[in-house]
C-alpha cells in the first residue's frame, strides 16, 4: 500500500512568505496536475520559492499539496489547511496534486514521458484516501483542464480523472449525468461539443461554457445540478 512522506519542513521555504489558511470544511475538491516538466519534486520546489511565472516575489512554498514521483512515492508538500496558488479561482477550496512529467495533452505534443503505473496507482491511493478523509465523492474530482489549462494534466491522467468521475451525482429529476451523455445534449444543442467519447476535453469544455453563457449560468465549465438540469429541459 501507497505510503505519504511528509516533506513540509524538510522542502525549503521562500524566506519571509506563507500561505494563507483555510478550514477542511471548505474544501469542495482535488484538482489533479502534471509538471510539464522532467525535474524532480526538489527542483519544482526550489523553482516556485524563487522569481517565477506564478508570482514575481516567489511563492511560499510548492504550489501543490502533494506530488507523486515516478516511482509513485507520495509527497506531502503543504497542510490540507494551506491556501496554496494551484489552479487560479479554485485555491481557497481545492487541494492540488502533481505528477512528476511532461506529459501529452490536448493542445500540447511535446511531452516527454508518460505517468507511470507506479503513478497511476498512487493516484487512486491518495485520491481514495482524500475522499474518504475530506467527505467528497467521485465527483469532486478534477483535472486542471476543468478550469482553463487544457494540457494540464495530459490525456492519460484526463482518461483517469474522467474514468473516476464515473461514479456521477443525481439530481432531483433522478438522471444520472456522464460526460458522454452530456456531450450528447450538447451536440443536440448544436453547440460543438465534439466527438461524446467520455472524455472532458477542450471541444466539451468550450461548448460547456457557450451553453452556460447562453442560459445565464455561471461560466465556469462544471456540469452542476443547474446546468444539468438546464440541460435536462432543453433537450428531453
Amino acid at each position: 500500500m501507497a505510503e505519504i512522506q511528509n516533506m513540509i519542513s524538510i522542502l525549503p521555504w521562500h524566506p519571509t512568505r506563507r500561505w494563507g489558511t483555510r478550514q477542511l470544511s471548505s474544501i469542495n475538491k482535488i484538482v489533479i496536475h502534471q509538471e510539464l516538466g522532467e525535474a524532480d519534486v526538489e527542483a519544482v520546489n526550489n523553482y516556485h520559492i524563487k522569481p517565477n511565472h506564478i508570482s514575481s516575489r516567489g511563492c511560499p512554498h510548492l504550489c501543490y499539496h502533494y506530488a507523486i514521483r515516478k516511482n509513485g512515492e507520495i509527497i506531502q508538500a503543504n497542510e490540507l489547511s494551506s491556501i496554496t496558488w494551484h489552479c487560479k479561482g479554485q485555491n481557497t477550496e481545492a487541494v492540488g496534486i502533481m505528477a512528476v512529467g511532461n506529459f501529452n495533452g490536448p493542445g500540447y505534443d511535446m511531452g516527454t514521458s508518460e505517468p507511470t503505473k507506479e503513478q497511476i496507482k498512487s493516484f487512486d491511493f491518495l485520491v481514495d484516501y482524500l475522499i474518504k478523509s475530506l467527505n467528497l465523492t467521485n465527483q469532486d474530482v478534477y483535472g486542471h483542464y476543468h478550469f482553463g489549462k487544457p494540457a494540464c494534466p495530459g490525456h492519460t491522467l484526463q482518461k483517469y480523472v474522467e474514468k473516476k468521475r464515473e461514479n456521477l451525482e443525481k439530481v432531483d429529476t433522478k438522471v444520472t449525468k456522464s460526460v458522454k451523455e452530456v456531450q450528447k445534449r450538447l451536440n443536440q444543442l448544436g453547440l460543438g461539443a465534439g466527438a461524446e467519447d467520455g472524455i472532458h476535453g477542450i471541444k466539451t469544455l468550450a461548448a460547456i461554457r457557450r451553453f452556460q453563457a447562453v442560459e445565464g449560468l455561471q461560466v465556469d465549465g462544471i456540469v452542476g445540478p443547474k446546468t444539468w438540469s438546464r440541460l435536462l429541459a432543453l433537450t428531453n
